[in-house]
């Protein structure tokens, strides 16, 4: 790939090389179908790119490398079978995933029992809880959802009308940390309802929406999801001019084509925006270059996370084991990465700091409002 020199410059900044080569195994549960696919294809998608970048550059400091991308269909007994399997069968010395909080709850003791590293891209802090085993890629709610609830502040609604799904922690605190903030910007809840994850009618929904004459609508739900939410919310006569926000899912492609011209003006939460800076719009290039199709805020997370791992492997040692690879996970700081701010680092409870910025969807595309 013609950016591959670009965006081996990041690989190279943290390189601790051993003096021998040691086998190291990866092994990757995300769900590339089901619910959570919105996810799991664009985050294997840049795991995949920085690979391969990574094994072109020796950016894995010398070490032997093999990763195991395996799919657990959104299913946390799944997610657990698979983990337990690669941890004492396959030997693996990390495991990036599981994507949701639900499944980054059930997975999370699991790992700590077994004593190796879990990467997982939970939004929720609770996931931590497990242990110290465990971290994740996401920074927490109320520091990415913070900038966009400011920004509808500022946009001085009345009322706003919220909606999340409450099968899974992760949206219930993103609602959390919006209502919070609109709350104490004199921003009147006009309503706050749930619908689980695999509702699709939501006629009854949407007449509540559009009889509260809410100014603002936000909606924290898997992307199809809360497109649909919208959708069937403007076809039982929505204002036009009432203000749209989600979660970073609103980033996703999915979004955009789901919900068509009925999710434009959505503002949302990004930590990845591709010309941000020279890594940014490297790996842009790139992932296009790979995969015909701009990458979103997941395909960005998944590279980041391959690139963290890796930082991690080079920093472990000579002889790379789990213990090594969990200390040079928590060790990390100030790591070159292509989201948020530019730099990577895990506080003193493994939540990664990288800084958001506030997005807008305008003509089908991902602006700065």
């Amino acid at each position: 790939m013609k950016h591959m020199k670009l965006l081996a410059t990041a690989s190279a900044l943290a390189l601790a090389t051993p003096a021998m080569a040691d086998d190291v195994i990866i092994g990757v549960v995300v769900s590339t179908t089901s619910t959570y696919a919105f996810v799991g294809q664009p985050l294997v998608n840049g795991m995949r790119l920085a690979a391969d970048e990574l094994t072109g550059s020796d950016g894995w400091g010398g070490h032997n490398i093999e990763i195991l991308y395996e799919d657990n269909r959104s299913e946390r007994q799944e997610a657990i079978a698979l983990i337990t399997r690669m941890a004492l069968s396959e030997e693996a010395d990390i495991i990036i995933g599981p994507i949701a909080s639900s499944e980054a709850m059930a997975t999370g003791p699991v790992a700590v029992d077994l004593e190796i590293p879990m990467f997982t891209t939970a939004t929720s802090p609770a996931v931590l809880d497990a242990g110290e085993w465990v971290f994740k890629s996401t920074e927490t709610a109320d520091a990415y959802m913070a900038p966009v609830a400011e920004h509808v502040v500022g946009l001085s609604p009345e009322d706003c009308f919220l909606v999340s799904i409450r099968d899974n922690e992760g949206y219930i605190l993103q609602r959390d940390v919006f209502r919070g903030i609109l709350e104490d910007g004199g921003v009147t809840i006009a309503g706050d309802e749930t619908v689980l994850a695999a509702d699709t009618d939501f006629t009854a929904l949407s007449t509540l929406i559009v009889n509260s004459g809410a100014d603002c609508l936000f909606v924290t739900a898997p992307p199809e999801q809360a497109a649909n939410i919208i959708i069937q919310a403007r076809q039982a006569g929505l204002d036009p001019e009432t203000i749209l926000a989600s979660d970073s899912g609103a980033g996703s492609q999915n979004y955009i084509d789901a919900g068509g011209s009925a999710i434009e003006g959505t503002f949302f939460p990004a930590s990845f925006v591709a010309d941000a800076s020279e890594s940014a719009a490297a790996f842009s290039a790139a992932y296009v270059d790979a995969y015909d199709i701009d990458p979103d805020i997941w395909a960005a997370t998944g590279y980041t996370m391959m690139q963290t791992v890796a930082n991690a492997i080079r920093n472990a040692g000579e002889d790379v084991t789990r213990e090594s690879l969990r200390e040079a996970m928590a060790a990390t700081r100030d790591f070159p990465v292509v989201m948020g701010q530019g730099t990577l680092t895990f506080d003193e409870n493994r939540i990664p700091q990288m800084g958001g910025i506030v997005m807008q969807i305008r003509d089908g595309g991902r602006v700065l409002p």
